[in-house]
């Protein structure tokens, strides 16, 4: 969100007609994300390098990677939450969605 939202400090009128987007534009609070992902893309390319498999590819072309990432993303949204999530956290609070998503996902998984 903190990325999707920086484009309304180029619009004169998006501030006012996206709410929402304007409160993740700044604050120490949403910016966590971003160092968070640029620190995660950077160690896996250190970790590559150092083992000396940067830009070797095995088992799935970067376009499969790709869309399975995006699948998986799109899962956990969709879900309100990933599997670990719902398993830990979900039923501990005893979140309805969370008892019905865990029994499924490990009828799923069997």
């Amino acid at each position: 969100m903190t990325y999707a939202s920086q484009p309304l400090a180029i619009c004169k009128n998006c501030p006012d007609m996206m709410h929402h987007l304007n409160g993740y534009r700044t604050g120490i609070v949403n910016w966590w994300q971003a160092v968070y992902l640029v620190s995660a893309i950077g160690g896996a390319a250190i970790s590559s390098y150092a083992a000396g498999t940067y830009g070797e590819f095995q088992g799935v072309t970067p376009v499969e990677a790709f869309i399975g990432g995006f699948c998986a993303i799109f899962g956990s949204r969709l879900g309100s939450g990933c599997t670990s999530g719902h398993g830990l956290s979900g039923v501990a609070l005893l979140s309805l969605k969370s008892m019905f998503a865990v029994p499924a996902m490990f009828g799923g998984g069997i």
